[in-house]
């Protein structure tokens, strides 16, 4: 459930790309760099976040992720300024790092070798669930409550209240 609702406020963006290229003026070549930045920062967040988070509680470290990145989504929400959302939203991808390792580690403590296979593939599930759901309720939010900003405030409400149950 943790890491599925991590991609609620991963991808997201993309969604109500053109209301915000329409509502701020941006263009295609802006939002590419937008996403190019967080695709690039989660890189750099998995692989850094991954030696952190064998030295700290995985269920505190990533409900702090989770956080972070919930937090991220209601400031990019709340701005109309395209330096700002190229920072934000590279902020966001470094906190998303925070996800994956801790719930590879847990799981990996938690379940035997033969159990593994099984349990990883049940886990693994939860990209799709959350990655198919998170469009969802992007364009929903945005739709019902009028606006691009909501495709990042109802997601980041959701993230809160999974980093509360971490």
């Amino acid at each position: 459930i943790g890491y599925g609702v991590f991609y609620l406020v991963r991808n997201n963006l993309s969604v109500v790309a053109e209301d915000i290229e329409n509502a701020l003026s941006y263009n295609h070549d802006m939002i590419g760099s937008i996403l190019a930045f967080t695709a690039i920062s989660y890189g750099l967040g998995k692989f850094l976040m991954g030696s952190v988070s064998d030295r700290c509680n995985p269920r505190k470290f990533m409900a702090l992720g989770l956080l972070l990145t919930a937090l991220c989504n209601f400031v990019f929400g709340g701005v109309q300024n395209y330096g700002m959302h190229m920072f934000l939203w590279a902020l966001n991808g470094f906190f998303q790092g925070m996800g994956w390792p801790p719930c590879g580690r847990s799981m990996g403590h938690w379940f035997s070798e033969k159990e593994r296979g099984l349990t990883f593939s049940i886990w693994n599930t939860s990209h799709n669930v959350g990655g198919g759901i998170a469009g969802v309720i992007a364009a929903w939010a945005a739709t019902k409550y009028g606006g691009w900003q909501y495709a990042f405030y109802f997601p980041g409400v959701l993230a809160l209240l999974g980093a509360a149950y971490l």
